[in-house]
């Protein structure tokens, strides 16, 4: 039967009693790095995870803190962030144009409730103006007072 270890409960303690275990501290070190590197990469996945939700990914940041959680999205690619954005707020008129920068500000915003995704917009048509006096064109006029418009099939 395997024992399993706290691995950052161990860290803890290598950090807070750093003289008892100077010989392996620069190796302890490098350990807790590449750790956080994996976490780091773990929670990106799960924000990035097409179940994830604003609600989802806010519940996400109030579980790391606000620092941890800025620190995670500032180590995503630009790519990844352009998605994310994308996926959250589709419908925001500037985010197609905008720049990295912009995008991951708009995503803290989004996910620590300083901004809400924007409303699909309604697009009005604009009625066809046509040229010529009244209602409708000269062919228009002549084709509803021809003979033939008010005619009925015999049957």
């Amino acid at each position: 039967m395997a024992l399993e270890i706290d691995a950052v409960a161990v860290l803890r303690a290598i950090n807070a009693h750093h003289v008892i275990f100077s010989d392996i501290r620069a190796e302890a070190t490098k350990a807790a790095g590449a750790l956080a590197e994996k976490l780091r990469t773990l929670i990106a996945k799960q924000i990035k995870s097409k179940s994830g939700t604003i609600n989802s990914i806010q519940d996400i940041r109030r579980a790391l803190g606000g620092e941890t959680f800025n620190l995670v999205i500032d180590g995503m690619k630009d790519t990844e962030i352009k998605v994310l954005v994308s996926r959250l707020d589709k419908h925001h008129p500037e985010q197609k144009a905008a720049n990295a920068g912009w995008r991951r500000r708009h995503l803290r915003a989004l996910v620590d409730g300083s901004a809400r995704p924007s409303e699909k917009t309604v697009s009005v048509k604009k009625a066809k103006v046509t040229k010529g006096r009244g209602k409708g064109s000269k062919n228009e006029l002549e084709f509803l007072f021809d003979e033939s418009a008010g005619a009925v099939r015999k049957r």
